[in-house]
Formats: C-alpha cells, structure tokens, sequence
C-alpha cells in the first residue's frame, strides 16, 4: 500500500511542477517586457536605415519611419506578409484564450486593445524587415529578430508539451513553417543582396500590372458572337475559369490576390485549421465523457432496471446523433467558408472594375460619406473582414449543428423507430399544410391561365417567349375565386409569415460573412456598418489605385523631368529640383526661381562691369563718370 501511494505522488508531483515551469515560462514570454523591449531596439535600429521626406536635409534624412505593411501597394510582398501574419496567431490565441482579464469591467476594452498593440509591437520588426528599402540591412535584421522570436516560442512549446498534450504541436507546426518560411526568405534575400543580383527596394508610383492593364485596356475588344451551340458554351466556361484560377495566381495580373486579400483569406484558414484540431481532441474527450457515463449506468445494481436501459439507449443514440452531427456542421462550415470567400474576391474585382469605369450604380444614393469617415472606415476593412468571415463561420457551425438534431430526432429517429413516435407528431402538423398549400397555388396558377387570361399574347418579360396578355376574363368568376380564398389566406398567412422570417434569416446567415453585400433591406443601408466600411474601401482604392491615373501621372513626371533636365536653363540653374525614385520634387520651384532672381542681382550689384553683359537687369548698367 504504502508503494502504490510513492508511486501516485511521484507520478503527481512532477506533472504539477511541469505546470508551473509551464505557466511560469508562457507569463515570461507572451507577458513579460522581454520581446517588446526587443522589438522597440529593432525597431529603432531599423528606422535609421530608412529614409524620411520630412526634412530631408537634416541628418541625410534619418531616421526615417519604416513600412511594416502596405495595403495599397497591390501584390509586393504579398506572400511574405501572409506568414508573417501566420506567425502571430500563437500571440493572439495565448492572449484570447488564456491570459484572464483581471482589470475593473469598464476597462475591458482598453485592456484588449493594450493586448492587440502588444501583439503589433512584438512582431513589427518583422513586418518592417520585410519591407524595407535596405536589402541587406533589412535580411540581417529580419532573420535574427525572426530566430529570436522563433527560439523563444519553441522553446516554450517544448517546456509546456505536457504528457498526453502532444497534440499542441499540431497547432504550433503552422507558426513553424511560417516562421522557417520567413527565415529562408530572409536569408536568400540577403545572399542575393550580397551578389549584386537584387537591388534594393524603391517606392515606384506605377507599377509592372498597372502598365500592362493600361495597355490591355488600349487594344480593341474582342467581338463577341450571339449564337452558341452548347458545346461552345461549355468551352467558354471552362475556358473562363481557367483564366480566372490564372489571375488569382500570376504576378503580371492586376487581378492576382492582393496583399490585403491574401492576408485575410490566412488568418482565417489558419483560424480554422485551430478550430478543426480541437475539434477533433475534444471530441475524443467528449467520447471518453459518454463512455465512462455509460459504463456507469450499466455497472450500478440498476442497470437492469428498465428506465436505466432506455436511459443508457438514448444516452447512446445521442452520441451518434451528436458525431455525424458535429463532423457535418464542421464540412458544410468549411465549404461555406470557402465558397464565401471566393465570392468576396469575384464581387470586389467586379466592383472595382466598375468603380474604375465610372458607373456608381451598386453603390445606394443614401451611402455618402465624407473623406476622413471614409479613412477611418478603410483602416477597419481588413479586420472587419476577418471577424465577418470567423463570425459567420461559426454560426453557420451552431446552425447547422441545430438543424441536424432537428432533423434526427423529429423526422429520421421517428423514422426508424429509435425513439418515440411522440416525436414525429411537429412533422405530422407541418407538412401537410405546406403541400396542401403548394397544390393549392398549383392548382390556382392553371385555373388562372386557362380561364381567367384572355387569348391576347405579348412577349414575356424575358423576351424570348409569349404569354397572356394581363387582362381579365371571366370577372365574376374570379371574384368568387377571391372572396372564398381570402379566409383561407388569412390562417395560411402565418406560416408564409414565418417561411418569409426563415428565408430572410437563411440569406442573412449566408451573407453575414461578406461585407459586400448590405444585410439590412433598402434604404437603410447607412446603418450597416460593414457595408459601408466596404465602400470605404473601395473609394479608397479608387483614388489611390487606379490604373490609368497612376499610369498617365507616370508619365507626365517622367516627361517633365527629361524636358527639364535638357533644357538649357536648368543647365546654367543654380539650383536644380530634387529627382528621386523617378518623381521629381515640384514644390518649392517657385521659391527657387525667387532665389536664383536675387543672387542674379546681388552677383550684379557687386560687380556692375558684367551689367552690360545683362539682358534683363538694366537698372544696374554701370554709368562711368
């Protein structure tokens, strides 16, 4: 006896202790001043090897403020930024799920936006090394902060993977390759900086998908043929798609998965990669639960009893009913999540288009909104769609998990006999007035098309047919028709008033994860805040990237700077305008033009034998005596 006791507590101890370790380690790294203080020194460090417009003489023009992530700058860095963003979901579960909120009810969202901060701050060396104009400063740094950050959250794993815990690792893995995605990049970023095969990184205004759109948009349009058998259809849908998967994917495409569409679209799959694998453990141990529950029951003395069989029955029939149920929602969530995020992706490309051409017909007339609304409303897009995308995923997961246990137990247990048939009886009550109700209207749509219509035909609405003319026959008769079925219609109402509440919350479930698209009814559209974060957005984009204004001003500054660089006046200019990255500083060039005017004429003053040589200061003439 008094083995087996030595033998629990040395088994119990060590597991405590490594809790503590654990805990103690996971405090020290996600909450300690260790890694902000690091990321506040990188970050300084950084910043003066980057370069600022502000004053740009003074100190060479550093320190400058470095880039982390640049929504507007289409597809740069679009992959890179998407792990980088991979790596910081260990922060952001610790923070969500295991940090406890200790501060006053009131400061709840001050205390989560510290938190949110602290996950920026941690991990903006990295974002910043990954866009910065220093090829080989921006590697170095980018790969040393990245293996610190990697060392440090390894080794808490390691510490923290508890007996039976193993499974941590299956959501760590991810973070990993992130993280060794991000060195290997930095690391061949830096051997090509060394060789002279990279330069580095300028700020451009136009850019290589730009000018090819522009020119696509110059050759003429393709003429296109009415009539097509179906095997040519086929063929032009196939041939659609394909070319649609190619602009997702290539890098010449303006249309190829920006950096701000890459980076929601893995959030949200790394988002539900977690969501999948506890799911999975935790329903081994809910599995584990019913097991010890029924092997319980059927151990007691009154197991024989009948209510005990029965009980033990149904405790069985819903852990089955609860597992198909569960692995269903968890499918038909994912092809949800999926389908919506294509659609989001297909219905901003068409609204951009339109938005580029002019044509404001999507967007409602109530939807104004002035421009420091419509910067702030930007800057909520990305995270918005984010949240709209995981919210709708895991409603969609409870609903969807409802309706299969409705489904079970008031139709197909019934069914099968596997439960009472009790059961069956909200099916038996509203059924049959749903298919009465359909025949009905069946029924009334033929009377109404033989002998109500007169024999006068129109084309349809489509236009490709002909139909009745709208005009009565047989009036009296059709009165009659009215005045029995409007008592009918009265109690029918109520269950088409609760189909039409049924059929606006479906298409609002489905809908609620894209911000493309208003939930509320029209004329209200103002007050959805998602929508109109997304139309924020859009105009955001449209003055900021559209192709063609891009191009043209391209242009116009590179031909102003070549005509003002051959002119023979700015080769004798004192001063000539900054030109930098292909842009050329215009702002100060009246100023320069005054300065130059008056060292002309202080030059003059003090040396009035060049007035003759003078074609314009003639005042200054020198007069001998």
């Amino acid at each position: 006896m008094e083995n087996q006791t030595w033998n629990a507590s040395s088994t119990v101890h060590p597991l405590l202790e490594s809790l503590d370790t654990c805990l103690e380690v996971s405090t020290a790294v996600f909450q300690g001043v260790g890694l902000p203080l690091y990321a506040i020194g990188a970050t300084l460090i950084i910043s003066f090897f980057e370069r600022r417009r502000y004053k740009a003489g003074i100190c060479y023009g550093r320190p400058g403020l470095p880039l982390p992530i640049n929504f507007l700058d289409g597809t740069s860095n679009s992959v890179a930024n998407a792990a980088a963003v991979g790596c910081t979901l260990q922060h952001i579960v610790y923070y969500t799920f295991v940090v406890k909120i200790i501060v006053n009810r009131w400061l709840i969202s001050l205390f989560l936006f510290f938190l949110s901060f602290l996950v920026a701050l941690v991990f903006y060396p990295v974002f910043a090394c990954l866009n910065s104009s220093s090829r080989k400063f921006g590697s170095i740094a980018g790969f040393l902060y990245t293996l610190l950050l990697s060392a440090v959250v390894t080794g808490q794993n390691i510490i923290c993977t508890l007996p039976g815990w193993e499974w941590g690792w299956a959501i760590y893995a991810v973070t990993l390759i992130c993280e060794l995605y991000l060195l290997g990049l930095f690391a061949y970023r830096f051997i090509t900086a060394i060789f002279k095969k990279s330069k580095n990184q300028k700020e451009t205004l136009v850019k290589f998908d730009q000018i090819y759109h522009v020119k696509n948009l110059l050759h003429r349009p393709k003429t296109l043929h009415e009539e097509k058998d179906i095997r040519t259809q086929i063929l032009d849908q196939s041939k659609r798609v394909l070319d649609e998967a190619k602009l997702c994917c290539l890098h010449k495409s303006l249309y190829r998965f920006t950096t701000r569409t890459l980076v929601i679209n893995t959030i949200v799959f790394l988002v539900f990669y977690y969501i999948f694998i506890l799911t999975i453990k935790y329903g081994e141990v809910l599995d584990v639960l019913l097991s010890s529950i029924l092997s319980f029951l059927n151990g007691t003395e009154l197991s024989k009893l009948s209510t005990i069989q029965v009980l033990s029955k149904q405790i069985t029939i819903f852990a089955s009913v609860l597992r198909v149920s569960w692995m269903l929602s968890n499918l038909l969530s994912g092809v949800y999540l999926i389908v919506n995020m294509v659609l989001i992706y297909r219905s901003q490309r068409e609204h951009l288009y339109q938005i580029w051409r002019g044509e404001r017909s999507f967007i409602p007339s109530n939807c104004r909104q002035d421009h420091r609304e419509m910067l702030v409303k930007n800057l909520m897009y990305t995270g918005n769609q984010v949240s709209h995308l995981l919210g709708g995923f895991l409603i969609s997961q409870l609903v969807i998990l409802l309706i299969c246990f409705i489904l079970a137990y008031l139709l197909i247990l019934p069914l099968m006999g596997e439960v009472p048939g009790s059961f069956l009886v909200p099916v038996e009550i509203i059924i049959p007035p749903i298919i009465f109700m359909f025949l009905i209207r069946f029924a009334l749509r033929y009377i109404s098309g033989r002998f109500f219509l007169q024999n006068h035909y129109v084309k349809s609405a489509d236009g490709e047919s002909l139909e009745k003319a709208l005009a009565l026959d047989n009036r009296r008769v059709y009165q009659n028709f009215s005045y029995f079925l409007f008592f009918y219609y009265i109690l029918i109402g109520f269950i088409r008033c609760l189909f039409r509440v049924l059929t606006s919350s479906a298409l609002g479930l489905f809908y609620i994860a894209r911000l493309d698209k208003p939930l509320v009814f029209a004329g209200f559209e103002r007050f959805d805040i998602g929508y109109m974060t997304y139309l924020s957005f859009l105009e955001v984009e449209l003055h900021h990237c559209h192709p063609v204004v891009l191009v043209t001003c391209d242009l116009m500054l590179k031909t102003a700077a070549r005509k003002f660089i051959s002119s023979p006046q700015q080769q004798i200019s004192l001063e000539s305008p900054v030109i930098e990255n292909n842009k050329m500083d215009f702002s100060n060039t009246y100023t320069r033009k005054v300065r130059n005017r008056w060292l002309k004429t202080k030059t003059l003053i003090s040396n009035r034998c060049l007035c003759e040589y003078s074609k314009t200061n003639t005042a200054f003439h020198y007069k001998p005596n």
